[in-house]
């Protein structure tokens, strides 16, 4: 059979929609983000983030066989549009302009899907972040990571939730209850009590996004992969739960993602 261009572009497109992630960093205006996305057939939805903040925005849109896209994103808590993204996608790269809801502000965009593999991030990494909520709730959360050639040579995660007048509720990770498997991207590790018919799973995934290391602990599309424990191990106490990381690898300085 003979395949014309058309044909050609139909079969990418059909490729394209079998539910692959696409992850994508880059640049809204001059601040750095980071995307997480899921696509199913020509609609896309996840969520972004900018790095110096963490705090995740939720996305949707569409991606059309001719390589444009249309998402647009909302408040978490009220749900309400607050912006917009349009712009053309080619060999992996995403140009196009964000524009809030109101359409009185436009920035320029630039993302690039994420394909690096850490090889180049020797070197150590720790930081550790500490925050406050409107309940009382004190966190503290830190990373101690050592790369070298794409390899995780060391690794402690540590998690602490505290309330005024409650008792605290810990998480805690090491490279002793991990060990490091293929990944296509970035670094992937798995907890080794993990098995297939197990109650709780746990994967750790760091990506490479420009000067930042994204940590996430979980996995929200597998089953019960929150990284509270897995097998007869668990790495979190009742109350408490993981929260993503993403780390500034020059200062060293790490944001929650929630």
């Amino acid at each position: 059979m003979r395949i014309t261009p058309l044909l050609a572009a139909a079969f990418l497109f059909a490729a394209a929609a079998t539910a692959q992630p696409i992850l994508l960093s880059g640049t809204i205006g001059k601040a750095p983000v980071f995307l997480d996305l899921d696509r199913t057939g020509d609609t896309v939805s996840g969520w972004y983030f900018y790095l110096k903040v963490g705090k995740q925005i939720r996305l949707d849109g569409k991606l059309d066989p001719n390589g444009l896209f249309d998402i647009q994103e909302y408040t978490a808590s009220t749900n309400s549009r607050t912006g917009s993204f349009k712009g053309r996608i080619k060999n992996g790269h995403w140009t196009g302009t964000w524009t809030d809801a109101a359409k009185k502000k436009s920035f320029d965009v630039t993302f690039d899907e994420v394909r690096g593999t850490l090889k180049e991030a020797d070197g150590r990494l720790a930081c550790a972040v500490r925050s406050r909520d409107a309940y009382g709730t004190r966190t503290t959360q830190s990373l101690d990571l050592t790369l070298k050639g794409g390899k995780v040579k060391a690794l402690t995660l540590a998690l602490s939730e505290k309330m005024d007048g409650g008792d605290a509720q810990n998480c805690r990770l090491d490279l002793n209850d991990l060990k490091q498997v293929p990944a296509p991207v970035g670094i992937m590790l798995r907890t080794r009590g993990d098995r297939s018919g197990g109650e709780h799973h746990c994967t750790v995934h760091l990506f490479p996004a420009g000067d930042y290391l994204v940590a996430r602990l979980g996995d929200a599309s597998q089953s019960n992969d929150d990284c509270r424990g897995a097998g007869d191990s668990m790495f979190c106490s009742p109350r408490a739960f993981w929260l993503g990381l993403a780390v500034n690898r020059q200062t060293q300085v790490c944001k929650q993602v929630k």
